[in-house]
């Protein structure tokens, strides 16, 4: 069984899967192993922490994991594990989000579980990954991207709009509030 420890913790037993080529069967198959743990082992696991489902995206760079608790877990490729020979795959921690909450369903008195029963990612159209995800209700759809961070702020310009070299910045200028 793969666990996955709380959301704090970040996993008590996150394993990850590598591949290799079987060198015992002549027909190539790919051989899964479990290669790496993120976090420390304890026995601390609740039954919210254990992984329901796992989903690569279409080119192996992001591994998804949803868990019983409604969390995903979206891991990176490390990309010098990709280049090494035998290949490897090693993956680091890149998001992790609160995907589906417990609910109640009035109409039928019944108890809708957070548990992920599914990932799955969308082909991609542009530079953003999109990811679905359902529990027993509801289907959601997940864009996860990355965006260029700017430096923005009063300390960081010239009065002429230029911008300044941040080795000569030495206080933090606060704006002046007029009436």
């Amino acid at each position: 069984m793969i666990r996955q420890s709380s959301l704090t913790r970040l996993g008590v037993m996150i394993n990850t899967a590598v591949n290799k080529r079987s060198s015992h069967s002549g027909n190539g198959d790919i051989q899964w192993c479990f290669s790496q743990v993120k976090g420390t082992l304890d026995d601390d696991v609740t039954e919210a922490d254990i992984i329901s489902c796992v989903e690569f995206n279409h080119d192996g760079d992001l591994l998804a994991t949803g868990d019983k608790g409604g969390r995903v877990v979206i891991f990176q490729r490390d990309p010098i594990s990709k280049n090494c020979i035998p290949r490897r795959g090693e993956y680091n921690v890149y998001s992790t989000f609160q995907s589906h909450e417990p609910e109640f369903d009035y109409l039928k008195s019944l108890e809708i579980e957070e548990k992920i029963n599914k990932i799955r990612w969308l082909k991609r159209k542009n530079q953003a990954h999109f990811l679905l995800s359902t529990n027993d209700k509801t289907i959601k759809l997940w864009k996860v991207s990355e965006r260029d961070k700017r430096v923005e702020g009063y300390n960081t310009k010239e009065e002429n709009g230029q911008t300044r070299d941040p080795s000569c910045i030495t206080a933090l200028r606060v704006p002046i509030i007029k009436p």
